[in-house]
């Protein structure tokens, strides 16, 4: 009896070693999906089963990392496929008011970020902490039948191993998807393994296998996240993990994707010049301009034809040799509704304008601000006017738009605002240093990694983009609220009374919300926030080091930023400024 069972069980084995043989690479890769999904899908209900019935938090955290790493091996395939439940299982842990609804309902968060908050905290809330385990497995199983159905092809999956490259450096070794227990690197090593035995089932490459096993090792050899390298690892070890992964796709001839991403994934990696595509974040009438209606544009900007006085241009308040802002606290200091005027340098990748976030695209920023009475003294419909009446613009509008009789709204404010996305090269020295071409000195190494890890900066400022674009879609764009003081002081501090983004949505939970802005060129962009308190990054620093708002005293239900001290030393806060001023583009030439 026991050999005929031993017979059938080989059968059994045999056929289906002969089906999986029979695969086509996307269908191996389904395969391997499917048993990873099930492995992930048992650790969650061992997670839920845990959490409602052992005492011991100890074991439940174990249980919780075990489902995290689970999570890893698919991540890839799910917030590709599946990006609406990736964020209710590993969206970041904010409760949002819905703007489509009137009464502003709380859309609370969920997922694993929502359960270490409460998991790993110093006093756990137990009915929370059962609840919110519930609710992640429930998301997660969830799946299953997505998971089951889901049509994958070799062209999606090399994207979905791209994104997922950018992904992890970008929000895993940062800590942004494990803020609380610092899980980050063993993640990482996940991430590396799950991207590497995918694309071992299209090819058997010696060199491949070689290199994931040299980034894991670094990994395993480096576990601790406060000083963990990220310069050495993404230049050491991630670029040409990633030059390795466009290289095996190229010798398969797997296509890339043909719509319109945020990354050009042509480029070998996500750090090559134009790898970021300022078209992305454009309206689709305004993408590929010509050069002579970028040309165009530049002439406007710095014409003050478009005020109502002739007294100010574009270029008043967006000075070329301070990185297109200006050194003033407000753009109109007798105005109360003035902010702090942001740079423009690398505003194109960027999917709201404003502080406030008010309109998505610059054609429409550009608009607004010369309607601003406060700004350039006059409005659009003066000023549309009159550059319809002047002759040398009758000639430029007619070569760069033949197809149009008139001077009309939509081609001025194309023009206008392809010279801004045209501000948008990424060439600071760090840049270089990523591409090969410089070197950065031990203090600007060091302040990267403290920027990247203890002092949490990129889990807002998110690298390689430094801004608030969320990587790796950069289909949205974060605001936060920080508490900002009215006056540069710790004691018996007061909020600034701007309330920001609430302003447009009216969403309680926005109150004092401000768009992430971008950090390249910070250095020479000051004063900072967006009531321009702060004249120093010494002392932006310090504001962050003492916990924002909370920590300096100021009551703010709703601040995002956590309130804790980050302990930063002086030498660590020093050589995060060095840091910060190798993000400067270079003086001359911004968009060249």
């Amino acid at each position: 009896m026991r050999k005929i069972i031993a017979l059938l069980l080989l059968a059994l084995v045999s056929s289906c070693h002969k089906e999986y043989k029979n695969l086509d690479t996307a269908g191996k890769t389904k395969l391997a999906l499917v048993q990873d999904y099930a492995q992930f899908a048992q650790s969650s209900k061992t997670l839920d089963s845990l959490a409602q019935h052992s005492p011991d938090i100890k074991t439940v955290q174990d249980a919780f990392k075990k489902a995290r790493i689970r999570y890893k091996k698919i991540e890839s395939f799910v917030t590709f496929y599946f990006p609406e439940t990736a964020k209710n299982i590993n969206g970041a842990p904010i409760d949002k008011n819905d703007i489509e609804e009137t009464n502003r309902k709380v859309e609370y968060a969920t997922g694993f970020q929502k359960v270490e908050e409460l998991l790993f905290a110093e006093e756990t809330d137990s009915a929370e902490l059962k609840k919110q385990i519930g609710i992640l497995n429930g998301f997660c199983q969830s799946l299953k039948a997505n998971i089951e159905n889901i049509q994958l092809s070799d062209s999606n999956i090399f994207e979905a191993q791209k994104l997922q490259m950018v992904r992890m450096m970008s929000l895993g070794i940062s800590g942004f998807d494990s803020p609380v227990a610092l899980y980050s690197l063993p993640e990482a090593k996940a991430s590396i393994e799950s991207i590497s035995n995918v694309i071992a089932l299209f090819s058997e490459d010696k060199e491949w296998a070689a290199l994931t096993k040299k980034t894991l090792d670094y990994l395993d050899n480096n576990p601790d996240f406060n000083t963990f390298n990220r310069a050495d690892f993404i230049v050491g070890y991630c670029i040409p993990f990633s030059k390795a992964l466009n290289k095996i796709q190229q010798k398969l001839k797997i296509k890339n994707n043909r719509y319109t991403n945020a990354i050009d994934f042509e480029k070998q990696t996500v750090f090559e010049e134009g790898a970021f595509n300022p078209d992305y974040f454009a309206p689709n009438y305004n993408q590929k301009p010509t050069g002579a209606q970028i040309a165009l544009g530049e002439k406007l900007f710095f014409d003050p034809i478009l005020s109502g006085d002739h007294t100010v241009s574009c270029a008043t308040c967006h000075i070329p040799d301070q990185a297109y802002a200006d050194h003033k606290t407000k753009a109109v200091m007798a105005s109360q509704k003035s902010r702090n005027t942001p740079t423009l340098l690398n505003s194109a990748y960027q999917n709201v304008q404003f502080l406030d976030g008010r309109v998505m695209y610059l054609e429409d920023q550009a608009k607004m601000v010369i309607n601003n009475k406060d700004e350039m003294h006059g409005s659009f419909a003066n000023a549309l006017e009159k550059v319809a009446k002047n002759s040398a613009y009758q000639a430029a509008f007619r070569n760069v738009f033949p197809k149009e009789a008139n001077i009309t709204e939509k081609s001025l404010l194309q023009s206008i605002a392809s010279y801004i996305r045209s501000l948008s090269g990424l060439k600071s020295k760090f840049d270089q240093y990523l591409r090969g071409k410089a070197q950065l000195t031990q203090n600007e190494k060091d302040g990267f990694n403290v920027f990247m890890g203890k002092a949490k900066c990129a889990t807002c400022h998110f690298f390689p983009l430094f801004n608030g674009s969320v990587p790796p879609f950069y289909n949205d764009t974060e605001s936060e609220v920080l508490g900002v003081p009215s006056q540069n002081v710790t004691q018996n501090a007061v909020i600034d009374n701007d309330l920001g983004e609430y302003e447009i949505t009216r969403s309680p939970l926005k109150k004092h919300a401000f768009k992430t802005p971008t950090v390249r060129n910070s250095a020479i962009t000051f004063p900072y926030m967006h009531n321009g308190v702060y004249k120093t990054l010494e002392e932006v620093i310090n504001f962050y080091n003492l916990g924002g708002g909370a920590g300096i005293g100021i009551t703010v239900d709703n601040q995002t930023l956590p309130g804790d001290k980050l302990q930063l030393s002086k030498t660590e806060i020093s050589n995060l400024v060095a840091f910060l001023k190798t993000l400067n583009n270079p003086q001359k030439g911004y968009n060249q």
